[in-house]
């Protein structure tokens, strides 16, 4: 920065200008500071970003914040836990960027009267300020899905992305892309990434649970650490433990390696795996099939499968996959395709296949309203294309 244009000012100056503004200066902490320009000032190589103080004070703490974004994207910035959109701002009011300003917490009320110089480097009337917004960790299953993790592929030396290129690629927060992971229930091998086959991991979960079966385990009480040991033989095993992982939590008050198998999980995954081999089943025919399909003991419910699937209005109902991850990104283009599907949907149907487009201040009853329309037909609330018949 160049050196200010410095004004002559001096403590009796101070002292006339204190008077004149009818203050009393004993009541004024004892450091003035006199404000000169600096003869070139800063210009568009200055970006003044305003952040919540949560952000700064991780900034003061060490963390970064980092710009995401591939050619084509609209850049987002990634705290290490949150990702927010950026939006440019103006103020009305003059925005001065000043080097070596003394705030009030650093000066000492019993000091004698002195002067400072200060120089302003920058005058701004924009800024940029964040919005939270959801990650965008569709890029993230996008990426995985191209190179599914099979039976074949430690044979084949199969690559995979790295951590650190999915945190160049996809636009959300390390933190979160660490929970789109784990609820992608994506394999880690060799410190690559991937998605599981679903052949592949049918075949793995389907050892798993007839291990369970022979050891007579109960499903709220079964053994990892025996169970990985036992099918290694038949599955290497870093991707048995991890799928075992997916499908199974430590058991509540129970030992270091004593887990629950979680029973849902198991009845989604097996639901998701018998629509993808068909267009479409009748609903009577797969509720009987699915529940056949999955272990004794464990009982599968239309609910398990938000998201997945979706029931026509047809005599007999027919279900066929419909996954929330194969919807067009933007609310508009997604309401279209939803009630093209079907011309009326409750809130409790429709909610698993937009509240990922829900923000902190747009849960899913207000998105509706928005770009839907309300009906009420037999004492029950729907919604349907603002501009349907």
């Amino acid at each position: 920065m160049e050196d200010p244009l410095l004004f002559d000012r001096s403590l009796a100056d101070v002292s006339t200008m204190v008077e004149h503004a009818k203050l009393v200066e004993s009541d004024l902490l004892p450091l003035s500071q006199v404000v000169s320009f600096t003869t070139n000032l800063m210009g568009d190589n200055i970006k003044l970003l305003e952040v919540s103080k949560e952000i700064a004070s991780e900034l003061e703490a060490g963390d970064v914040l980092t710009l995401r974004g591939e050619e084509g994207d609209n850049t987002v910035i990634c705290s290490k836990t949150k990702t927010f959109d950026i939006k440019e701002a103006e103020t009305s009011n003059s925005l001065l960027l000043v080097s070596q300003l003394t705030f009030p917490d650093q000066i000492s009320k019993t000091d004698s009267r002195k002067l400072g110089w200060r120089s302003v480097g920058g005058v701004f009337y924009k800024y940029l300020e964040l919005q939270e917004v959801r990650p965008k960790l569709r890029k993230l299953l996008q990426l995985l899905s191209e190179t599914p993790f099979t039976e074949d592929s430690s044979r084949s030396g199969q690559v995979g992305p790295s951590f650190g290129e999915l945190l160049d690629k996809v636009q959300a927060s390390e933190e979160e892309i660490k929970v789109g992971l784990k609820e992608f229930e994506c394999l880690e091998v060799e410190k690559m990434w991937f998605v599981l086959d679903q052949d592949y991991q049918m075949k793995i979960l389907s050892y798993i649970l007839r291990f369970f079966d022979e050891n007579s385990w109960k499903f709220d009480c079964v053994q990892k650490k025996e169970t990985v040991s036992a099918l290694s033989e038949l599955v290497p095993e870093n991707i048995v433990s991890q799928v075992f992982s997916f499908y199974c939590q430590p058991m509540t008050g129970g030992g270091e390696d004593e887990f629950s198998l979680d029973t849902d999980k198991v009845c989604r995954f097996y639901g998701d795996f018998l629509l993808a081999a068909n267009t479409g089943y009748l609903l009577t025919e797969f509720l009987e099939m699915w529940q056949k399909a999955v272990p004794d003991g464990i009982t599968t419910d239309i609910a398990q499968l938000a998201g997945l699937v979706l029931v026509e209005d047809k005599e007999p109902p027919v279900i066929k996959r419909f996954t929330e991850s194969s919807l067009p990104p933007t609310i508009t283009e997604r309401l279209t395709v939803l009630f093209t599907a079907r011309e009326r949907w409750t809130v409790e149907e429709i909610s698993p296949f937009v509240s990922t487009l829900t923000t902190s201040k747009l849960n899913v009853k207000a998105l509706l309203t928005k770009y839907a329309r309300p009906i009420n037909m037999g004492g029950t609330k729907y919604f349907c294309a603002k501009h349907g018949k």
